[in-house]
């Protein structure tokens, strides 16, 4: 395929054979028949059946899954169906959250519905962009979003904005000279891009690519070929749950095993019966180890995360990223946009008479304004069609826009009437307009400081005309320096009396002043920054701007480290790029593929990756991320493949976003925390019973009974508890880091240790080992009960821990008291018949609370040492 920039109008027009009256139909039709329609292809939507199935995908509720199968051989349908139905709950939750999310942002398809104005047969018609076709005629104009990519063939100071293809805040004026070498999309300046826009003037291109063969269609595949990861809370239930599985079979196959040896020692053979209640007992550790009501309070806790998210403007797209947001230790951000406002704006005016610093002056009072300043914010408003275009609803060009506004926020207006305009033109780098003042005609010019001295002969200071000599030449020339420094664009501004109303010479003109623009920062990203510092977070920032502009804007919103464009990466290996990244934070220069790469590098170093954008550009590393987070503003692309989409625009969100997603998994550990140690104590009752030849101690229904409703509750109630103190102040957890840190699953084993030792010796003391059925019913009655109790006071226990204040979560209380309060009912209501339990008297309820009191004691001694505590290191401090 030719490269089309490197080749002249005539030969372009010869190697697609075209000609300027366009294609015929016949031509069309064939050629729409080669290549299809102007279309990218867009993956098709993922069937609401398979959202559904994909919330079952999870080895924990595999593990349910098979204990719901081993129930109903054993027939207990009871548990079966109740653990079925959480099951369900769990998958309706979160596959309703992800179908809204989905059918909430209709994507690609919308990128080439666009109209385009077309020669064909030597006529000029107004077509669905769809239609064209490679050789086909295109007419632009002010506003047009471009159809297709194209060769320019005709310009009339026509001008791109091409930011969201490749992240350059300025427009780009396009000329027709065919172009050496091998530059990227941004330097390719007689080409047009697929959703770009015209922001000024017009021209005539030739079509070189339609559908998924333009630069948006490259990126897009890309996009698709950029494989989805699972997410860190995935991945660290994955492990857990594996873990989980090898040693619940582990346990089970080995109380089988003791009991069928047991028996056989005794009886010689082995009944049916006998076996069958071997693996009854099996089942029984099985539900007991299980955390049934997990993959719920997951789904649950994310869910409630997604509404407070929302509340911040941040909409979640998929479900189990919101976790990830809080383990992200980078954020990879794109600068136009994101960081930026994506809106040239006047920072400094500069005149001999004075100067206005827009950020900093008192501008509501403008004492600063002086004669020289206004005359400067006239002639830019002169010399200026943005208004005009304002009025006819097509925006403008940045550049002008900015001198407009930067005029209005002055307080400079102005009435004359334009009589004749010299358009810009690339050798003059001027534009000149003659305006009729009252009585008087100006000639008012602008153009690139350096050209538009050398046709000038005066200056003017205050009401005062000087000759223009070589002291105030080099002043102005240093300023002209200094401004351009700080990448600023400046643009320099003079005038004259017209002699006539056609008279724009542009010479012996006077020089009256500079002014510098930018696209600035957002308001609130400096902040944001130094708060995503504060939580050990790396702030990134990757632009295809000029390394001058991204050097400044990261200066001034306070990101360091060394720079890297574009051209650089391209001569590194693997090797020397993973090098150079770790201390690399600004990176300019960059294509769709460099920012791919600077993810998957800092992937493969064990970073959990956020990616910011909002243009096409940065679609492919927003779908590489762990975490995409697309501007809501920018492309239907980019909020396509990211994760989440910033409503408001603002970075500050994200880190707002940072901090709930570390609330969240810190709720989520706490659910963890709690389901595991009752479990815990609850296997190790049962197994300790069984190697000692003790009878069983609970039941498969009481098992389930307290891990779906006893801690279930509280554990579901964890989801909207507050956040422990200086989450933002603590490194992100790595992604090696299991379910739960060390010291906690420390914490978590001793107290299942003591809780199944104490809960045994009141079992025997009960009359566990007794032959009498009553008996043995009874003490199961006092353990289950006492499991309850701990699992109550676990619940305070556990938030100790984390450094929660007591009576700061409602729902927590209430799920406390409602699952006494169940209880009651089982224990006190003909609910104990289908149970199996007997209510209990005044002594087995002081016998109760003494053995409660001695796991509070147990519970006070192990949690004195609480994980976020003051005194904790660095790295404990991020468990």
């Amino acid at each position: 395929m030719p490269v089309y920039f490197q080749l002249s109008v005539e030969e372009t027009l010869c190697h697609l054979k075209t000609r300027l009256s366009g294609l015929t139909d016949h031509e069309v039709n064939l050629r729409q028949q080669e290549k299809g329609y102007n279309r990218l292809k867009v993956r098709p939507p993922v069937p609401a059946w398979k959202i559904l199935l994909a919330q079952f995908t999870n080895f924990i509720i595999y593990l349910l899954l098979i204990a719901v199968i081993f129930s109903v051989i054993i027939g207990e349908y009871t548990d079966s169906l109740v653990i079925l139905a959480i099951l369900l709950m769990n998958g309706l939750i979160g596959f309703f959250q992800e179908l809204r999310a989905n059918r909430s942002l209709e994507a690609l398809k919308k990128l080439v519905t666009i109209e385009a104005k077309v020669t064909r047969n030597g006529i000029t018609a107004i077509i669905d962009a769809a239609e064209l076709v490679y050789g086909d005629i295109i007419h632009l104009e002010n506003g047009d979003k471009i159809p297709a990519d194209a060769r320019l063939i005709s310009v009339i100071e026509l001008q791109i904005e091409e930011s969201a293809l490749t992240g350059e805040s300025e427009p780009v004026r396009k000329q027709l000279t065919k172009i050496a070498g091998e530059p990227g999309p941004a330097d390719q300046s007689n080409m047009v891009f697929s959703a770009t826009s015209v922001v000024g003037g017009r021209g005539i291109a030739v079509v070189t690519a339609c559908g998924m063969e333009t630069e948006i269609g490259r990126i897009s595949q890309l996009v698709a070929s950029a494989e989805e990861e699972k997410t860190p809370l995935q991945q660290r239930l994955d492990r857990f749950g594996k873990n989980l599985g090898l040693v619940i079979i582990a346990i089970c196959i080995l109380v089988f095993c003791l009991c069928l040896g047991r028996y056989y020692l005794q009886q010689t053979t082995i009944h049916v019966s006998a076996f069958l209640e071997f693996a009854f007992i099996a089942i029984s550790l099985a539900v007991a180890a299980v955390p049934t009501a997990l993959p719920a309070v997951v789904t649950i806790a994310l869910s409630i995360g997604t509404r407070r998210l929302l509340v911040k403007n941040m909409l979640v797209r998929r479900l189990s990223s919101v976790e990830t947001l809080g383990c992200c230790d980078v954020i990879c951000s794109d600068k136009t946009g994101t960081l930026t406002k994506n809106q040239m704006t006047v920072q400094r005016a500069w005149t001999l008479g004075g100067e206005f610093d827009f950020n900093h002056d008192d501008i509501k009072h403008r004492t600063s304004i002086n004669q020289d300043l206004r005359l400067l914010f006239t002639i830019g408003i002169a010399c200026n069609n943005s208004k005009a275009d304002f009025a006819a609803g097509k925006g403008g060009n940045p550049t002008e826009i900015a001198l407009f506004q930067a005029a209005e926020i002055a307080g400079v207006s102005h009435n004359g009437k334009r009589i004749h305009e010299r358009p810009f033109d690339s050798s003059r780098k001027l534009m000149s307009v003659v305006v009729q003042e009252d009585d008087h005609t100006l000639l008012c010019t602008k153009g690139a400081p350096d050209q538009l001295l050398n046709h000038c002969t005066d200056v003017q200071i205050g009401s005062e005309i000087h000759p223009l000599d070589d002291t105030y030449r080099s002043i102005i020339l240093k300023a002209n320096q200094h401004l351009g420094s700080q990448a600023l664009r400046v643009m320099a501004f003079a005038y004259r009396e017209a002699d006539s109303p056609d008279d724009t010479q542009e010479e012996r003109l006077t020089f009256i002043g500079l002014q510098a623009m930018i696209d600035p920062p957002r308001d609130d990203v400096i902040d944001a920054i130094r708060k995503a510092r504060s939580a050990h977070i790396r702030v990134i920032m990757i632009t295809g701007d000029h390394r001058e502009t991204a050097k400044a804007i990261a200066k001034e919103i306070g990101i360091d480290g060394e720079m890297l464009t574009g051209e650089k990466i391209n001569l590194m290996t693997d090797e020397e790029f993973s090098q150079t990244i770790t201390r690399t934070n600004i990176f300019a220069r960059v294509i769709p593929e460099h920012k791919q790469r600077i993810v998957k590098a800092l992937q493969e170093q064990g970073h959990i990756v956020a990616m910011t954008g909002d243009g096409v550009n940065d679609a492919p590393a927003l779908k590489s991320a762990d975490i995409g987070i697309a501007v809501g503003s920018g492309t239907d692309v980019a909020r396509e493949a990211s994760d989440f989409v910033l409503l408001d625009d603002s970075f500050s969100s994200i880190v707002a976003g940072v901090e709930e997603g570390r609330g969240i998994y810190e709720n989520i550990q706490k659910s963890i925390m709690l389901l595991l140690s009752g479990n815990l104590m609850e296997v190790l009752i049962i197994l300790l019973a069984v190697l000692l030849g003790f009878n069983l101690p609970l039941t498969a229904l009481l098992l389930l009974w307290v891990n779906l409703i006893t801690d279930g509750a509280p554990a579901l109630a964890y989801a909207v508890d507050p956040y422990g103190k200086n989450i933002m102040q603590r490194p992100p957890i790595p992604i090696s880091e299991g379910i739960l840190p060390s010291k906690r699953l420390r914490l978590l084993i001793a107290l299942g240790f003591s809780g199944s030792l104490i809960g045994l010796g009141l079992f025997l003391l009960s009359g566990g080992n007794s032959n009498d059925p009553i008996e043995i019913q009874r003490a199961q009655t006092m353990v289950f009960n006492y499991i309850v109790l701990y699992e109550m006071m676990l619940v305070f226990v556990i938030r100790n821990n984390y450094q929660v204040r007591m009576l700061t979560n409602s729902w927590l209380w209430f799920s406390v008291i409602f699952s006494l309060m169940m209880q009651v009912l089982i224990m006190y209501t003909p609910l104990h018949f289908i149970f199996h339990v007997t209510p209990l008297t005044a002594s087995e309820i002081f016998e109760l609370m003494v053995a409660t009191g001695v796991f509070s004691l147990i519970c006070y001694l192990f949690g004195r040492d609480r994980a976020d505590g003051p005194k904790t290191s660095t790295s404990s401090a991020c468990q």
